[in-house]
């Protein structure tokens, strides 16, 4: 590296170390921030199936018996608060009652997680715990999984589920938090992963038909997002087996750099967050022409210059700086500008 290169990228590394500084609290905001949780964790009295902070729930007792209260007989049984009855246990006697003498006693209910919803028609599901693949499930032809997790302990879990299409596209990572108790059962359900995007081109002339499509859960209502100098919103509707598609008049668009989206609407009222952001170009920029190696000024260099623009667009997006087009210009983006760093 030449002296008068190392000189500038020792100024920037230098400027870089104030910036993440001075703003080391607004990005950890941002990156929390940034997702939609709108999975629940259901604990629904009435059910049959104790969970939450339920003692148990119609017939299910969570392996509990009157034995496992302090008493040497009879039958435990549960009220409609899902709170244990304890009316027909019974206390003394000579010590063979239920669980005594032989040493047979109450054995501990194991520590579930059970995760559910929709994603799309017999797709991939990948599960992250804290960021490691905990296990992969797929989903049925209805779009509905289920993943029973029985490995966990108690504490504190970042969880996180991507899903893999029929034609190999993937959606984001969808994240939520959950508090597992230890000897219970945790559901998470409503759980809809956003759906799968595509563009046919990215590059197209004004008036020339954007085909966009992907996949989602069966019969959902599809909303496209479409950044222009006001927001467009279409509709369309997946099929049966999953697919969903929309051509875009590219007519109603002034000439230049634009971005897309989707979110589903399942018939059952189940809503996704959106999906990863594609940009397009109206006119004759190509995409490799405006956004290559994190040039964003188009010099042939990338510099302090491209840095500084980065830093304008930062937690917002831009087709050009969002390098990794994840929806918002963050770490990622400026890993991949320090790799094509020239000075």
């Amino acid at each position: 590296m030449k002296k008068t290169q190392k000189n500038q990228f020792f100024l920037f590394l230098f400027i870089v170390s104030i910036f993440f500084f001075l703003n080391s609290e607004s990005l950890s905001a941002d990156s929390t921030a940034s997702v939609a949780v709108t999975a629940t964790v259901d604990v629904s009295c009435g059910d049959n199936v104790a969970e939450g902070f339920e003692q148990c729930d119609g017939s299910d007792l969570e392996g509990q018996t009157c034995f496992s209260y302090g008493y040497s007989s009879g039958s435990l049984s549960c009220n409609a608060n899902c709170t244990f009855n304890t009316s027909a246990c019974a206390s003394g006697g000579g010590g063979g009652g239920e669980g005594g003498g032989g040493g047979g006693g109450w054995t501990p209910v194991a520590t579930r997680v059970i995760l559910q919803g929709k994603a799309y028609p017999t797709a991939k599901i990948t599960i992250l715990v804290d960021g490691k693949v905990a296990t992969l499930i797929n989903a049925d032809s209805q779009a509905v999984f289920k993943a029973d997790l029985t490995t966990l302990t108690e504490g504190v879990y970042n969880f996180g589920l991507w899903a893999e299409d029929k034609e190999g596209l993937k959606s984001i990572t969808y994240s939520f938090t959950v508090t597992i108790t230890e000897g219970r059962t945790t559901t998470v359900s409503n759980i809809f992963l956003p759906p799968t995007i595509e563009l046919e081109k990215v590059n197209l002339s004004k008036g020339e038909a954007l085909k966009i499509s992907g996949q989602t859960a069966p019969k959902s209502e599809i909303t496209l997002s479409v950044e222009s100098e006001q927001e467009i919103i279409k509709k369309t509707f997946a099929e049966q087996d999953g697919d969903w598609k929309y051509a875009l008049d590219t007519g109603l668009l002034e000439e230049g750099a634009h971005t897309t989206r989707a979110k589903a609407e399942t018939e059952d009222s189940l809503k996704s967050s959106y999906s990863k952001v594609l940009a397009f170009y109206i006119g004759k920029y190509a995409t490799t022409e405006i956004c290559a190696k994190a040039d964003f000024n188009k010099d042939g260099k990338t510099n302090l210059v491209d840095f500084s623009i980065m830093l304008y667009w930062w937690g917002k997006y831009s087709p050009c700086a969002d390098q990794n087009k994840s929806g918002k210009v963050d770490l990622p983006d400026f890993s991949i500008l320090m790799y094509y760093w020239t000075g």
